[in-house]
C-alpha cells in the first residue's frame, strides 16, 4: 500500500467530515477507512481507492474524499442510533415498568441482529493482506493494462485516468556522426546525462528543477537515458547516432496531463538543443511493445527534416505498417532518414502544416529555428494518421489517399 497516498486519503475525509456535522478522526487501515469518535468506531472499505489515489485529478479526489465522509457519517450516526440513550438527571420520580423477560430478550436479539446486518453493510470484515506480487506479475498485469488502453485509443476513445499502468513517454533525438576525432569519441562514450549535453535537466534519474520547476516536483518519475537505434536500425543509418531519454513512472503519467503536456513540449525542444540533434521525436507506448504512439512533437531543422522525423519515429513504428520498407530503400540513399529527408526536398512549410493539419498538427519553430510539428493531448493517435499522409506524399507511404 502506498503510504502517502493513505495519508493523504486521511486528510482529505477529514476535511470533509466536517461538512456532516461529524468529528472524530480517521484512519486508513489497508483497503478500509476506519471513523473513531464518539460511540463505537466504524469503518467502510476503500476498494481500489488507495492504488487509484495518485492518478486522479484534484477534482476527482474531492469528490471521492466527500463521498467517502458522507458514508462515515452516515454509519456513524446509525450506530449511534442504537446505543442506549444516556440516564435522565431529571428529579422526576422514576416509574416503574414491569416487562416480561420474555419480551426483554426479544428486543435485545433484535438489537444486535440490527447491529450486525448494518456492520455487515457498511464495515465489512477485514481482507487478508494482498499477496506480495513478483516483478514479472507486476510487469504483466501493467502490460494488459497498457494494451487494454491502446485498444480503447485506437477504437476512438480517450485515454482515461486509470489506463496508465505500463506506459513510458520516449524523446527521440537523431544527430549527424560527423567525422571529426572528437564527435566520433563521443559517440562511444557511456549514455549518461553529462555525455549528451543535458546534465543541467536531468540529475540521478530525475528531471532537475532547472528543467522545469513542475515536472521536477513528480518524485516517483524516472528518466534515463539509452540507445536512440537498435543495432539493426543503426546498420541501416551509418551517418547518424540517436539517442532516447526514457520517461517512465510518475513522468509518464504527466505526459498524459493536459495542464503539463506543454511543458513536456518546451523540454523536448530544449534537451533537442542541448544534445544539438537535427531530428527528434516525442511519443509514448507501452513499454513491453515497439509501437510508437500517442505522439505529441516532432521537429527538423527545416520542413524536409521534420517531415522525415514524422515519418520515421511514428510512421516507421505503427502497428499497421504506414510506410513501404521496400519503396524507402529503393531510394537509395544511406539509410531511412536520409532516404525521407531527400524525398522531402521540395516540401515547404506551408505544403507541410497543410498535410499535418488535415490530422489536427499544427506547426510552429523551436529551437535554433528549427521547425516543430505538434499534436494535441487530446488526439493520441492523430500523428500516426498524419504520419501515414506524409509518407505517401514522399512516395513511400502504404495504400493510397
Amino acid at each position: 500500500m502506498d503510504d502517502l497516498s493513505a495519508r493523504e486519503i486521511e486528510a482529505a475525509v477529514q476535511e470533509a467530515l466536517g461538512l456532516f456535522g461529524t468529528s472524530g478522526s480517521v484512519s486508513v487501515q489497508g483497503r478500509q477507512i476506519a471513523l473513531h469518535g464518539r460511540g463505537a468506531p466504524v469503518a467502510i472499505d476503500l476498494e481500489q481507492l488507495v492504488e487509484q489515489w495518485p492518478l486522479l485529478p484534484q477534482d476527482l479526489r474531492t469528490r471521492k474524499a466527500s463521498d467517502i465522509a458522507r458514508r462515515l457519517a452516515q454509519a456513524h450516526r446509525a450506530v449511534g442510533s442504537l446505543a442506549p440513550p444516556a440516564s435522565s438527571t431529571s428529579a422526576r420520580p422514576a416509574r416503574h415498568i414491569v416487562i416480561p423477560i420474555g419480551v426483554v430478550a426479544l428486543v435485545i436479539v433484535g438489537v444486535l441482529v440490527a447491529v450486525r446486518m448494518l456492520r455487515s453493510r457498511e464495515t465489512p470484515a477485514a481482507l487478508p493482506p494482498a499477496p506480495e506480487t513478483t516483478a514479472g506479475e507486476d510487469a504483466a498485469r501493467n502490460a494488459r493494462t497498457c494494451e487494454a488502453a491502446r485498444k480503447r485509443i485506437y477504437s476512438g476513445a480517450s485515454m482515461g485516468p486509470f489506463e496508465l499502468a505500463g506506459w513510458v513517454a520516449e524523446l527521440w533525438l537523431a544527430m549527424p556522426r560527423g567525422a571529426s576525432a572528437a564527435q566520433a569519441a563521443a559517440a562511444q562514450e557511456p549514455l549518461n546525462a553529462e555525455a549528451v549535453g543535458m546534465g543541467a535537466l536531468i540529475a540521478q534519474g530525475k528531471l532537475t528543477a532547472g528543467a522545469d520547476a513542475e515536472l521536477a516536483a513528480v518524485t516517483d518519475g524516472l528518466v534515463e537515458i539509452v540507445p536512440g537505434f537498435d543495432p539493426e536500425e543503426a546498420g541501416r543509418s551509418p551517418p547518424w547516432r540517436a539517442i532516447t531519454a526514457r520517461f517512465s513512472g510518475g513522468y509518464a503519467r504527466a505526459y498524459f496531463d493536459p495542464a503539463l503536456r506543454a511543458r513536456f513540449v518546451a523540454l523536448a525542444d530544449r534537451m533537442a538543443d542541448g544534445a544539438g540533434a537535427e531530428l527528434g521525436a516525442l511519443y509514448a507506448r507501452c513499454a513491453h511493445l515497439p509501437y510508437h504512439d500517442a505522439g505529441a512533437w516532432f521537429r527538423g531543422s527545416d520542413p524536409a527534416a521534420a517531415a522525415a522525423a514524422l515519418v520515421y519515429s511514428s510512421g516507421l513504428f505503427a502497428e499497421l505498417a504506414a510506410v513501404d520498407r521496400g519503396a524507402l530503400t529503393a531510394l537509395g540513399r544511406t539509410g531511412p532518414i536520409d532516404a525521407l529527408r531527400n524525398a522531402g526536398a521540395s516540401l515547404d512549410l506551408a505544403g507541410l502544416s497543410k498535410l499535418v493539419g488535415a490530422h489536427g498538427g499544427g506547426i510552429a519553430r523551436g529551437g535554433a529555428g528549427a521547425v516543430v510539428i505538434t499534436f494535441p493531448v487530446g488526439g493520441p493517435t492523430r500523428a500516426t494518421s498524419a504520419s501515414r499522409i506524409v509518407a505517401r506524399k514522399l512516395q513511400v507511404g502504404v495504400g493510397q489517399d
